[in-house]
């Protein structure tokens, strides 16, 4: 008896979600005893009318409207840009003038933009690398400037720093 009853009720589920809009629904039972619910009639079949399913119209609805883009930045892309390694004003003592010299960068570098780093003016490294290691710089101090560039070569943000190596003279 449950098992019909449910039976029953999903049929009823499904005829009513599959035909939202159907006002009459037709009973059958056939021979083994099974009620089926359909809205096609067939011999034998009952008639069960419907009332009219209730709906209530949004009188409000929502339109979509996609967000405007936001204007590009024209702030600096950059909030941090300083040389880490060695530090500004540091002392460095090698005897094989190995230095490493190292920047950072946050947020980090951009697509299109390039780091170049000079020691003395002279072009020591260029490209997407934020570090450079150094062989056989001379004894004494050192100006160290960085920079990004974009794409058409402009600045964007640079810095410098200075450092004293300090080597046994030969």
């Amino acid at each position: 008896m449950l098992l019909t009853m449910r039976l029953i009720i999903g049929l009823l589920i499904v005829i009513f979600a599959v035909s939202p809009g159907a006002e009459t629904v037709y009973k059958t039972v056939d021979k083994e005893g099974r009620i089926i619910f359909t809205d096609r009639p067939s011999e034998d079949s009952e008639t069960i009318k419907l009332d009219e399913l209730q709906t209530i119209k949004n009188p409000n609805p929502i339109q979509y409207t996609p967000r405007p883009k936001p204007p590009a930045d024209k702030g600096p892309p950059y909030k941090t840009f300083m040389v880490a390694e060695p530090a500004d004003g540091a002392g460095i003592r090698r005897n094989d003038g190995s230095v490493r010299i190292s920047v950072i960068l946050e947020p980090g570098l951009r697509s299109g933009h390039k780091i170049i780093i000079t020691l003395d003016g002279k072009e020591v490294s260029s490209g997407t690398a934020s570090s450079v290691s150094l062989q056989n710089i001379d004894r004494g101090t050192h100006n160290i400037s960085a920079r990004v560039i974009d794409g058409n070569a402009e600045e964007i943000i640079s810095t410098t720093s200075r450092f004293s190596l300090l080597r046994a003279s030969s």
